[in-house]
């Protein structure tokens, strides 16, 4: 009898690949795979306890380049809107959520897709507010494209906008973690479900980060919003 652990290690692998280019996205290619298979809920929380693990290879390059203007504000943002998502995900129909965060992405992406860009950098009110919406779809969905939507779409060159958007991931990452914490939302059936990906979406993070390496940033940018429409196209099928 085929296992369903071997749908998610795949799935978890080709996240992985996913997230170690684009700095972001990989739980987006995770979600429609673990949902089936485990249920929303479960689902977004075994995401995320394996995404936070595959921080550890993103995170110190990412320390590097980071512009602590550009994602303070984020995270406070974040912050702020974590409750509000983390009581959605629990409370609210995750389905028709996640819909209606999946159109929204996919509106926004095709339109960066066909060249709009914008040249002025963002003020600290515009990113507080860009982290607090992104930050209640990151915790009632685990849902982040909004942040690397604005960001990719900005002056900032691919690496460093790559470098923000992994430390905002990973900052809010651990927020939600304890949020869900606090709630007694995490049991040991999430826990052991991420040990078990973990291994594999790190292993494949690792890869995808040296695919980044030296890759022209027109074409970056043109396949992080590929994987966003795919990604999104992707999540409307499955839910």
């Amino acid at each position: 009898m085929f296992d369903p652990i071997y749908l998610a290690i795949a799935a978890a692998t080709v996240g992985g690949v996913v997230r170690g280019y684009s700095g972001f996205a990989g739980p987006m290619i995770m979600l429609p795979v673990l949902t089936i298979l485990f249920g929303p809920v479960t689902a977004v929380i075994t995401i995320l306890l394996v995404d936070i693990v595959g921080n550890l290879v993103l995170v110190p390059d990412s320390f590097r380049q980071v512009s602590w203007r550009v994602v303070t504000p984020l995270i406070l943002g974040t912050l702020v809107a974590i409750p509000f998502g983390s009581y959605l995900l629990l409370a609210v129909d995750a389905a028709i959520m996640k819909q209606a965060i999946i159109f929204a992405v996919i509106g926004i992406s095709l339109v960066l897709l066909f060249g709009w860009r914008y040249t002025r950098a963002l003020n600290t009110g515009l990113l507080f507010g860009v982290g607090a919406l992104s930050g209640g779809f990151l915790s009632a969905a685990y849902i982040g494209a909004i942040v690397p939507i604005f960001l990719y779409a900005g002056p900032e060159s691919a690496g460093r906008s790559r470098a923000n958007i992994i430390i905002w991931v990973f900052v809010s990452s651990l927020l939600i973690a304890a949020a869900f914490t606090y709630r007694g939302a995490i049991t040991e059936v999430e826990l052991l479900r991420a040990s078990i990906l973990a291994p594999f979406y790190l292993c494949a993070v690792f890869l995808g980060s040296r695919m980044f390496r030296g890759v022209d940033e027109t074409l970056f940018r043109r396949t992080v919003l590929i994987i966003l429409i795919c990604g999104s196209i992707g999540g409307v099928l499955f839910f």
